[in-house]
């Protein structure tokens, strides 16, 4: 697979010169290579527009109308050459998304993320942003203390930061590679 990854990518290098040629590409390459998704994306389209837009410094919430205007824009070869060293990895390494972009999405935060941590995604952060704590918390503000234990990421101690604005807001966690990567002041 190794070799035969190598030689589609070499080839693919001298032929794709759009943003559409590179979506076909990399789906067409993710549907060969049985990956998993779940990680802000549920399927190899998403995933491609995900990997594409951010590799190529454009907004990766576009509307499809926005998206559509740029599918058909001249890449130059640097830009390929990086959307493709991308693609590659996320086959041949089968590293999730945020770990390649060194971002993940939770509920609309943007956390830094490497494999030192887990991808952030916490029932905890749901309920806290939609506002479902009401029945037992129903002045947000008198919350004074709150823990957030195994931290990883930090991205539950930044989102309860948010919320409970008047709060004391403790991240812990045992592994010393988390903690450097969380930067919570």
């Amino acid at each position: 697979m190794s070799t035969g990854l190598i030689t589609l990518i070499d080839d693919a290098k001298g032929r794709l010169k759009t943003l559409r040629d590179l979506l076909r590409f990399a789906v067409s390459l993710f549907g060969q290579n049985d990956l998993y998704y779940g990680h802000g994306t549920t399927n190899s389209y998403d995933e491609a527009i995900y990997l594409i837009l951010h590799t190529l410094n454009l907004p990766t919430d576009l509307s499809t109308e926005q998206f559509n205007t740029y599918l058909d824009a001249l890449l130059l070869d640097n830009e390929i050459e990086s959307v493709l060293i991308i693609l590659e990895r996320r086959v041949k390494e089968r590293l999730s998304s945020p770990y390649l972009t060194h971002e993940a999405i939770c509920q609309g935060y943007s956390f830094y993320v490497d494999k030192r941590v887990i991808i952030p995604r916490s029932f905890l952060a749901e309920v806290i942003v939609n506002e479902q704590l009401t029945p037992w918390i129903e002045h947000p503000e008198l919350v004074y203390n709150c823990l957030d234990l195994c931290t990883g990421s930090g991205a539950l101690a930044i989102i309860a930061a948010e919320y409970f604005y008047e709060s004391n807001i403790v991240a812990s966690d045992i592994d010393k590679d988390a903690l450097s990567v969380v930067s919570v002041e």
